[in-house]
């Protein structure tokens, strides 16, 4: 298990369904008629949907003990963003991903009936894992996985969380085999996949929300040359190449993917 295990787009989480109420464009209902919990993820919203990462996550936590979990796991994933600012070092970027962790955690054991609180649980297990190692890492491969599955089920119109569980597949088909020896060392039956379970989940994402992410599209096409079909691999690697670049991350999707058309011999 890589370092890169999940570590996501700070964009994921847009497709998610907030698990308290927001006002939807051209509703009667009036802001000031929300209780503070309520506007605050109004506003956080608001604030995601245009990336004011510093703005956001003081907002949030200013509200770290509302006991409300729409506010828990949004501070989180607001937490695990401000993290990867370039302007945090690296001793605080440690610090806030077990704070992230923590924020999860508690949105969980407060509402383990919202599909997003499952995910950003998963998502931060994974994070800190970075520097726990890679025995902490393989140990929690069973919980990251499950409680991407919860979220499916809780929503299963959440592409990203499906997409979450297509990297776990792929990642656990690429284990080294010195991991893999470690893994069993630690269950009786250690965590594995395949790379047609990965291909599954990354089709399933794109079917429930076509072109949500480049970095699914990525993956597609990754898989598909790890299972030496080289013309599906072209078609959704183009398809990266051809996307507009709105995040670091979609960038960063198509330099990978002009290289790997360059080595199949595509490259245009």
């Amino acid at each position: 298990m890589t370092g890169k295990n999940f570590r996501l787009a700070r964009t994921l989480g847009q497709t998610s369904t907030p698990a308290t109420p927001t006002i939807e464009e051209g509703a009667t209902e009036k802001e000031t008629d929300l209780d503070p919990v309520q506007q605050a993820i109004v506003n956080a919203d608001e604030l995601y949907s245009i990336g004011d990462t510093v703005e956001l996550y003081q907002l949030l936590l200013q509200h770290k003990d509302s006991g409300d979990a729409g506010i828990l796991w949004r501070l989180a994933r607001a937490t695990r963003d401000y993290a990867h600012l370039s302007t945090c070092s690296a001793e605080d970027r440690k610090t806030l991903t077990y704070q992230a962790l923590q924020f999860a955690e508690q949105a969980l054991q407060i509402n383990p009936k919202d599909f997003a609180c499952h995910k950003w649980y998963a998502i931060c297990i994974s994070d800190v894992g970075d520097y726990e190692g890679t025995k902490a890492k393989i140990a929690n491969a069973y919980v990251i996985r499950d409680h991407f599955k919860e979220a499916i089920a809780l929503n299963a119109k959440d592409a990203t969380s499906i997409h979450l569980l297509g990297l776990w597949c792929f990642t656990m088909a690429e284990m080294p085999w010195y991991q893999a020896k470690i893994a069993a060392a630690i269950f009786a039956t250690p965590p594995t996949s395949t790379y047609d379970e990965a291909l599954g989940y990354f089709l399933q994402a794109e079917s429930v929300d076509p072109g949500f992410y480049s970095m699914n599209l990525l993956m597609l096409g990754k898989t598909y040359i790890r299972l030496g079909n080289t013309s599906a691999a072209i078609l959704w690697l183009e398809k990266v190449h051809s996307c507009p670049s709105k995040s670091k991350e979609d960038s960063q999707a198509k330099q990978e993917a002009e290289q790997l058309l360059k080595t199949l011999g595509a490259a245009s």
